[in-house]
This record gives C-alpha cells, sequence and structure tokens, in this order.
C-alpha cells in the first residue's frame, strides 16, 4: 500500500463567495486541478491523508458537496479537523455516520491500515514555532499579533490539543511496520538557513522520537517563499516531517511512504 498526502484543499462547492483565487492566481481553478492530479496518481488501494480545512463550510448541508468531491477520489480518505472546519460537529459518532464511503476522521486517536498505524489530531500554534520569515504573503494581509488575552487563550486550547496527541501516539501500534502522525498545524519550525540539519527539537518531536514515529504529516502553512523550501520539513532523530499544504505540493498528492 502505497500512503499519500493532501492538506488544505480549502473546498467551497457548496459556500457561494470563497473562492480561494483571492490568495493569489495559484489558487485559480485548484479543485479542477487537484482532482485531475489525485485521479491520475492515485489508486483504489493507496491511502490518502488530509491534514485538514478541507471546506469551508459552516454547517454539514455546506459541506456535503466538499465530502462528496472527497469521496469521489480513488483511494482510501482519512482525515483531521483543521482550524477553517467550522462545519466539522461536536459529535465524532455524528461525524463518522455523516462521512461518505471511503472518507474517514481522526480525533485524537489512531487507526491501522495495512502495515500502516496512523494517529492524528488538529494540534494549534505550537509555542516557538514561526514560519513568518519564510512566508511570502499574498492577497489578504497577515494576521495581527495576537493580545495578552488571545495568547493565554490559544496556549489553553494548545494544551488541551497536546493532551489530545498523546493519547493518539499512545492508541499507534508498535507491530505495524510504518506509523505516521498526522497534524493539522506544524509541531517544528523550519530549519536553519542551511537546511541541512532538519528542523529544530522541542516537546513535540521527543514524544514523536519516544512513540516510534517515522513519519509526521502536517498542513496550514501556505504562501511560502520558494527560495525557503529546503527549510521545510526533513529529518530529525529518524523522523521525517512532511508540509503537503497543497499549494506547496503543487496541488498533487505527495508521496509518503510505502508498506
Amino acid at each position: 500500500m502505497r500512503v499519500f498526502a493532501l492538506s488544505d484543499p480549502h473546498l467551497s462547492l457548496g459556500t457561494p463567495g470563497k473562492l480561494m483565487d483571492r490568495f493569489g492566481p495559484q489558487w485559480v481553478g485548484h479543485a479542477e486541478r487537484m482532482a485531475a492530479a489525485w485521479d491520475a496518481r492515485i489508486k483504489p488501494t493507496d491511502l490518502v491523508l488530509v491534514p485538514g480545512d478541507i471546506s469551508w463550510a459552516r454547517d454539514l448541508p455546506g459541506a456535503a458537496p466538499d465530502l462528496a468531491w472527497l469521496a469521489a477520489r480513488p483511494g482510501t480518505k482519512l482525515m483531521v479537523k483543521g482550524n477553517h472546519e467550522h462545519w466539522w460537529p461536536e459529535s465524532r459518532a455524528r461525524l463518522r455516520t455523516v462521512l461518505p464511503a471511503g472518507v474517514h476522521a481522526l480525533i485524537g486517536d489512531a487507526v491501522r491500515f495495512g502495515e500502516v498505524s496512523i494517529c492524528g489530531t488538529r494540534l494549534w500554534d505550537v509555542p516557538g514555532v514561526s514560519y513568518h520569515d519564510v512566508i511570502a504573503w499574498q492577497g489578504e494581509p497577515i494576521s495581527p499579533e495576537l493580545t495578552l488575552e488571545e495568547a493565554a487563550a490559544a496556549r489553553k486550547v494548545y494544551q488541551r490539543e497536546l493532551q489530545r496527541l498523546d493519547r493518539a501516539l499512545s492508541e499507534l501500534d508498535g507491530s505495524a511496520k510504518v506509523r505516521v502522525t498526522m497534524l493539522h498545524y506544524p509541531p517544528v519550525g523550519p530549519a536553519e538557513p542551511d537546511g541541512h540539519l532538519g528542523p529544530p527539537g522541542n516537546e513535540l518531536t521527543e514524544r514523536f522520537e519516544q512513540a516510534g514515529v517515522h513519519h509526521v504529516v502536517f498542513g496550514h502553512l501556505h504562501s511560502l517563499d520558494p527560495a525557503a523550501r529546503k527549510r521545510i520539513g526533513g529529518v530529525r532523530n529518524g523522523v521525517r516531517y512532511h508540509l503537503t499544504a497543497c499549494d506547496f505540493i503543487d496541488f498533487t498528492p505527495a508521496l509518503i511512504c510505502e508498506a
């Protein structure tokens, strides 16, 4: 089985007025381009990870066309929640009953497909992790700095997500040939400018290493400076980190591993 990933499709098939075109010309017609690239590359036996920001919809009816788009693509699809997933129901039971056939979700837990065990959660902004110096912003301006109150609230969300990550990692199947963690938010920052040492360590990288994770897949980041590509992702202490935001991987599912 081959494992691919494509994050942040930002579909809006049921949400008029939410086209991604305002973020730059690379987004024009991106849903059609993603579908063509996906259908050409992915086989029914493949697994495709989708680390969040699937749909711009505000509710389940609005998200239905986007989920149908996902279901229509080849392969088994496995996703986590993104920060724009306003349609995502609070009840995990309800979510799993409304997902189309072939589309599955991780919610701070783990699942195994063949020789691959995958765990995942959304995560949140990680303290000390910043990509501002490697982003070439287009379209809408960069978000303003957080107030002290907003920063305190963000830390609480991060701590809650950290607990979910710990639970998810504990459910990884250690007997699986390949172990993968899927997150929406980046768990690591960019490497130093020479790019040779891989991403810097933090409390999350230590967790992945202790859990025996082989691959960490994430999204959330857009409009990265092409000159900084070598600084994004890479290997640290045997764990390979993959940014799979669709505009970073040319709107084509990226091969993560085979098992």
